[in-house]
């Protein structure tokens, strides 16, 4: 016997019946998405925050590492931690005669005595030194008396005609002294050595080389200060002399090939000097012993923006100046050093 539900046709009432049901669901699958959504949306969110908050420099803390630390840090050889070899000095940057007082005296810490020179390779208790560092180059920019100058100087007895035929050609601008910024050690063997940021209320930051001597007191290197050079960089690209002439300059490999040919076992090197724009190439053998300090410098360096004391001449008839030669190098870095 046939189930009379089974041939009844549909009615429009179940028809609708079962159209709502099936719209109830769809909408009841839409909002189970959306909330499924929202749901992985905020756990990303809340992980992005997460992340974010804890990539966060805190001032504080990295404050309280340089304090706890600064006596620890040393010069890793690296160009980017040579402040004082590579920034360039400011157009304003003098002395001056007027600048303020100095601030009241902070008591200092103890601190050890200085030990031998044969033991040394850097200043020690950097941070306990401040005053007297601050004094030393405080009073180095002040005057603009030569004499006055070279007490503030390190070798003052060499550098005294190199200062006196500088400032001939090169007057002194007046700068007002404000205070000492970072001081750090830097590591040389047989050396108390360090950098020291000046600070001024009118002209850019200055950073320095400064050493420690024997008797505890403090020197600037003035010749590194100012970038002291035998000729001025045109003068020298212009005249093109035979006989060799002492530069501080910046050297890398060159990116191109450079004009001209070199010789076999010679290196090429372009070499800029750091307040002019011209730049010139210059040839060393290389395989010249006296050229082994120019090579580890190099090295040091990374081929890339070394800071190098050279002695540069031009070889030949003039020509267009960009091909020179290196007869030389001396110090380290901008400084002048005695070799071992």
């Amino acid at each position: 016997m046939t189930d009379p539900s089974i041939d009844a046709p549909i009615t429009p009432r179940r028809s609708s019946a079962r159209r709502r049901e099936a719209m109830i669901n769809a909408i009841a699958t839409i909002l189970g998405c959306l909330a499924l959504v929202i749901m992985i949306a905020t756990v990303v969110r809340v992980v992005t925050v997460k992340l974010w908050d804890s990539a966060k420099v805190n001032p504080d803390y990295v404050q309280s590492v340089y304090d706890d630390n600064a006596n620890e840090r040393r010069w890793s050889g690296t160009i980017s931690e040579r402040p004082a070899l590579l920034s360039e000095p400011s157009k304003d940057k003098a002395q001056s005669e007027d600048a303020a007082k100095p601030a009241a005296p902070r008591i200092s810490p103890p601190h050890a005595a200085t030990p031998p020179a044969s033991t040394v390779s850097a200043i020690e208790n950097i941070e306990s030194k401040r005053l007297k560092i601050e004094n030393t180059i405080r009073g180095f920019f002040e005057t603009t008396d030569v004499d006055q100058k070279l007490a503030f100087a390190r070798d003052p007895q060499r550098v005294r005609s190199l200062m006196e035929q500088y400032y001939q050609n090169h007057p002194q601008p007046h700068v007002e002294w404000k205070s000492l910024g970072w001081v750090l050690p830097v590591e040389e063997p047989g050396y108390r050595l360090g950098y020291a940021q000046a600070i001024f209320n009118n002209a850019e930051p200055v950073s320095l080389i400064i050493e420690e001597l024997a008797d505890g007191s403090f020197r600037v290197d003035w010749e590194s200060s100012v970038r002291y050079g035998e000729l001025d960089w045109e003068e020298f690209i212009k005249t093109q002399p035979a006989s060799p002439k002492l530069f501080r300059v910046i050297a890398s490999k060159p990116q191109h090939a450079p004009p001209g040919e070199s010789t076999q076992g010679s290196e090429v090197l372009e070499i800029k000097h750091p307040d002019e724009e011209d730049v010139i190439y210059a040839d060393f053998d290389r395989t010249d012993p006296k050229f082994e300090p120019l090579i580890q410098q190099l090295q040091s360096g990374n081929w890339k923006d070394v800071p190098l004391t050279l002695r540069l001449c031009y070889p030949g008839p003039a020509g267009s100046g960009k091909r020179a030669r290196i007869a030389d190098v001396e110090g380290k870095g901008w400084l002048m050093i005695a070799r071992n």
